[in-house]
């Protein structure tokens, strides 16, 4: 319960937007005299009728949800009713009463007396026991209700789930798209002092030179099995000699950049989202905001910047570890290196290798950004570290599956 006018409506506003329930108070400062310990009103009249309604209007506008109404005349606590469209409670009129009633009296006003207008008087402190014994049916009965209303769940129809979701996921749309804003802003920052190279440094060693093992070898082997499996059903035509140009053209086209994404969203965005969604656990980012540090700027470039690096030359390295796979069996095949080279030259491109390496920075911008984001936007209970991270490798994957269709298509009307 705030206590105080349209000065605190903004204050109202806020909390009320955050989903904090708010009661706002306004009355009256009349004359007040000193009586056996609690205090007796006298000298009221109607004068300042206009300022009660005024923050009692505002305090509405703002979104409380009740209003109470201390020392103010029969008056004016009807014409305030009759203008207001949420509850009012009139407490300390006309009554002599210690502190301890006159806060049980604001909780009964809200719990117990149902008319937009309850009045409570209470004469000096013999209904402390009674109003004791009011409060505490009235906060029994309610939690009863709410235990009921939680058991018995809001019944909607299906239209109505279906416009929920669309909205939620416009929200979460909006707000992707803001952080998105945010990064790319904050990549002009890269070539000041404020930058923090040493950062960007270490997330590139961790998401780019520590991975090169994994992907060589799981590049080795995809060049390997793929030779293998092509060259089965050429030699039943006698072509097993275009194994060599299949290959190539397969791993620098699609198959050695798109392994390398995945993996780099298993393994990088996954690492992403973990560091940032354990600081948000903990309470780090908060630490920063305070500070007057920006998150984004501060934490996120750093990786988004190493990401989008580190993907491409992850690529090469993939696609250079199949072709030796797909020489290998060409090899087994008894066909020499020069000719295996020369099936290269002949299907491979130097567009091939530009396109591919442009779809990796890309790509890498993209999984980099998308396991920060989920980082930032981790929960705060135990099992939200881990939420954040299933939910950046899974949306990795989808929307890499999804550009490198849309690029297809696009390469496809370019004639490449």
């Amino acid at each position: 319960k705030l206590e105080g006018g349209a000065e605190y409506a903004d204050l109202v506003r806020k909390m009320t937007g955050s989903g904090i329930p708010v009661m706002g108070h306004v009355g009256l400062m009349p004359q007040r005299v000193q009586v056996c310990g609690g205090y007796k009103i006298v000298g009221r009249d109607d004068s300042g009728a206009e300022q009660v309604m005024r923050d009692a209007l505002a305090l509405q506008d703002a979104g409380a949800f009740a209003v109470v109404l201390e020392c103010v005349t029969e008056n004016v606590a009807a014409a305030v009713t009759e203008k207001l469209d949420i509850p009012t409670i009139g407490i300390g009129s006309g009554i002599n009463c210690s502190g301890q009633v006159q806060v049980i009296t604001d909780l009964l006003g809200l719990l117990e007396f149902k008319p937009k207008h309850a009045k409570c008087y209470l004469d000096g402190s013999s209904l402390i026991t009674g109003a004791l014994k009011s409060y505490a049916a009235a906060v029994a009965s309610a939690a009863k209700s709410a235990e009921t209303s939680a058991q018995q769940p809001e019944k909607s129809g299906w239209l109505t789930a279906l416009g929920r979701q669309v909205c939620a996921a416009f929200s979460r749309m909006g707000a992707a798209l803001a952080f998105l804003g945010e990064v790319i802003f904050g990549l002009r920052f890269v070539c000041s002092r404020r930058f923090r190279m040493g950062d960007a440094l270490l997330a590139f060693v961790r998401s780019g030179a520590e991975a090169v093992p994994v992907v060589a070898l799981i590049g080795f082997l995809l060049g390997l099995i793929l030779a293998f499996q092509s060259a089965v059903p050429l030699q039943m035509f006698g072509a097993e000699g275009f194994v060599g140009g299949l290959v190539g053209i397969a791993l620098v086209r699609e198959l050695g950049l798109i392994l390398t994404a995945i993996l780099m969203a298993g393994r990088t965005a996954s690492a992403f989202a973990a560091e940032l969604g354990t600081m948000k656990v903990n309470e780090e980012i908060d630490a920063l905001e305070t500070m007057g540090i920006a998150p984004v700027r501060f934490l996120v470039v750093p990786r988004v910047l190493a990401g989008t690096a580190a993907l491409p030359i992850l690529s090469l390295f993939a696609t250079a570890s199949g072709l030796l796979g797909g020489w290998l069996v060409m090899h087994i095949l008894g066909f020499s290196v020069t000719y295996f080279i020369d099936q290269l030259q002949s299907f491979v491109a130097l567009k091939d290798l530009i396109g591919s390496e442009c779809k990796a920075v890309i790509f890498g911008f993209m999984v980099s950004t998308l396991g920060c984001w989920f980082g930032l936007q981790a929960g705060r209970d135990a099992g939200a570290v881990g939420t954040a991270t299933t939910a950046a490798v899974v949306t990795s994957i989808v929307l890499l599956a999804t550009l490198e269709g849309l690029f297809s298509v696009v390469f496809y009307a370019m004639g490449w």
